[in-house]
């Protein structure tokens, strides 16, 4: 299942990076657009689509969709919720009970219920789909992840500042390589608003990805003000 995934995001990563062009974000504009009940990108709507898994979703809609849930009350790029831990307890044994299962569906609805963007909560909840074969629930998330990853892949392709992918949390940054099948080199830098993760050695020679964290900052920024 694991190698499938990887393969399947890496296929989709190469069909997106040559079927459109990247475009950086303007926030401005998108704030403008999910706030006004008279725009198509109004975000109640856009989430309700999602939430409901429409699978028609345009480039442009995914982008607002993603993008403008940083300008939602319920937006916060910190990963301190409780069921983390435990949906990271159970999915690190070697052996999974139905018990077990269970359990991750459990954590990973919780944390999906806080954050619909959680990646790793996606792929722990497909993990459950693909073992109990609930192939109509899968494929609902699974597009629910493609418009994360669509959202994601049309900022960017990481490789300069320039061409920086544009992420609304941190964590994504780490889902992004599992996804792609690199792995993390161990060195991260922040410069402005950019953040470097290194690779590790990878047959496409690339030595790391800049990602653009600017609402994870303005976030931060926020809090420390209001303390």
């Amino acid at each position: 299942m694991k190698k499938f995934t990887i393969l399947f995001f890496f296929i989709s990563v190469v069909l997106s990076a040559f079927a459109q062009d990247f475009k950086a974000i303007d926030y401005k504009a998108i704030e403008k657009n999910v706030k006004d009940s008279s725009s198509p990108y109004y975000y109640p709507v856009l989430m309700e689509r999602y939430s409901g898994g429409d699978s028609t979703f345009t480039i442009d809609e995914v982008r607002h969709l993603y993008y403008g849930y940083v300008f939602q009350p319920t937006y916060n790029p910190n990963d301190t919720s409780s069921y983390n831990n435990s949906l990271m307890e159970s999915l690190s044994k070697t052996q999974l009970s139905e018990v077990d299962y269970r359990q991750i569906e459990k954590d990973a609805d919780a944390l999906l219920a806080e954050d619909p963007f959680n990646i790793r909560a996606i792929n722990a909840k497909l993990l459950v789909y693909a073992q109990n074969n609930n192939v109509d629930e899968y494929k609902k998330l699974a597009g629910q992840r493609k418009a994360i990853m669509d959202a994601v892949l049309s900022s960017g392709d990481g490789i300069t500042k320039k061409t920086a992918f544009y992420v609304i949390k941190v964590s994504h940054e780490y889902d992004l390589l599992n996804m792609f099948g690199y792995k993390y080199g161990g060195q991260n830098k922040l410069t402005d608003h950019f953040h470097y993760l290194s690779l590790a050695e990878n047959r496409f020679g690339i030595d790391g990805l800049y990602f653009d964290i600017t609402p994870v900052l303005d976030f931060m920024s926020r809090q420390n003000q209001s303390r």
